[in-house]
């Protein structure tokens, strides 16, 4: 950082955002024990059992809206995070992020209860610093999960008495080129994002007599591609940080292979997706405690489908709210409320909410950089089902500062 540069912003707000890629971990000495030991009490539970979603995905599945598990502790925040192009506003190093996220779901639908796990990595991210503060990036992330396993009423089938098991496995994820521009008057970030979607669903529906046995089973096999482009401002002042993203994803292509009682079709159209609009802020007048609010809305209503709009779809809203504060210098402990309002609708066409209690904190790894984790326990809720969740996210950091060496012969 160059003398004029660090005259306008304070060291005390060069930590506040760097915070967000572990650079506050610098005068650390060593990884605290009771960390780890934590850590590996709550993997190893989270490893027990085995299964998905009881919701079924219907559209395009569940939306990811956060894969960084320092913004997911403070409630999912997302303007004043790594999911705005513009952040961070400080980037002196090169920059590796990568975040796996652990769950477990217990649900209700009248008598019936089941426990069901996931564990998947989610995004890994890569940011390099250029001259004239300039920087670019790579980031691979999952932005929908189609993970689900459910069952239907019994329903009489060919004589017997059947089940209509659906199992969804897949997702949609999107590769990301970023750049960013920090400017110094007045301390402001502008980024843009582009965007390729890929992705695969494959679904088995099975109609089961019994657990094991089933009378038939059809498989539909669906492939998506499409484009976006995002673009974030992130702008600071003495004691205020404030963000703003937008996103538009461009048309894209959906094909489906649906195999069925020994025949097999094909079928491509097109489909559209909502624009996205963000925007939060962070205030840190206190001396050791930063607060944090942010707003998501998503258009979905406007989503096609073969040129259609889609009738089950409605609009979606998060709201987030989060407290840091730093028990000392390299301990801070973060807690965060999050309510979500999902566009997907369960199967008595009552919209899923979400209503969430989040929590979490970072750990040094000396002389590597650090990560982050989030412990989060939210209930979803349709009319009739009723899951609640349990989710650790962590998220590892990776810092490397770019050096010219010089080859000195004879030492």
């Amino acid at each position: 950082m160059d003398k004029r540069y660090k005259k306008q912003i304070s060291p005390r707000k060069i930590l506040r955002h760097n915070k967000q890629t572990n650079r506050f971990f610098a005068t650390h000495k060593q990884l605290p024990v009771a960390y780890v030991f934590i850590f590996f009490l709550w993997f190893s539970i989270f490893n027990i059992i085995n299964a998905q979603s009881f919701f079924s995905m219907r559209g395009f599945g569940e939306e990811i809206l956060c894969t960084d598990a320092y913004a997911n502790s403070l409630g999912g925040i997302i303007s004043i995070s790594r999911e705005n192009p513009a952040q961070p506003i400080v980037l002196n190093k090169t920059n590796f992020y990568a975040s796996l996220s652990n769950n477990i779901v217990f649900g209700k639908e009248n008598n019936w209860q089941r426990t069901l796990y996931d564990f998947r990595p989610i995004m890994v991210e890569g940011k390099v610093p250029l001259p004239k503060r300039f920087r670019i990036g790579l980031k691979l992330a999952e932005s929908f999960n189609q993970n689900f396993n459910i069952y239907s009423e019994s329903i009489p089938i060919a004589g017997y008495w059947a089940q209509r098991h659906i199992i969804g496995q897949g997702g949609i994820y999107r590769i990301t080129l970023n750049s960013a521009k920090t400017f110094t008057k007045p301390n402001l970030s502008l980024g843009i994002d582009y965007s390729y979607l890929i992705g695969q669903e494959i679904e088995h529906w099975i109609f089961e007599i019994a657990a094991g046995n089933y009378i038939t089973r059809d498989t539909i096999i669906t492939n998506y591609s499409a484009q976006s482009l995002r673009f974030g401002i992130l702008s600071d002042w003495s004691f205020l940080t404030v963000g703003f993203h937008i996103e538009d994803i461009l048309p894209g292509t959906i094909k489906d292979h649906t195999k069925s009682h020994g025949t097999s079709a094909e079928t491509t159209f097109m489909f559209n997706l909502p624009y996205a609009l963000g925007c939060g802020l962070s205030y840190n007048k206190l001396q050791n405690t930063d607060f944090y609010i942010d707003f998501l809305y998503k258009n979905w209503r406007k989503a096609q489908i073969k040129e259609n709009y889609v009738s089950t779809f409605q609009n979606s809203m998060k709201y987030s709210f989060g407290v840091e504060h730093w028990l000392s210098a390299n301990h801070p402990l973060r807690l965060g409320l999050k309510y979500y309002q999902s566009y997907l609708l369960d199967h008595t066409n009552y919209q899923i909410k979400e209503y969430g209690l989040t929590c979490g904190s970072s750990i040094l790894i000396p002389k590597f950089g650090g990560f982050d984790y989030s412990l989060e326990l939210f209930l979803r809720q349709g009319k009739k089902v009723k899951e609640t969740i349990v989710r650790l996210n962590l998220s590892l950091s990776y810092e490397e500062t770019w050096k010219k060496r010089t080859r000195r012969w004879g030492s």
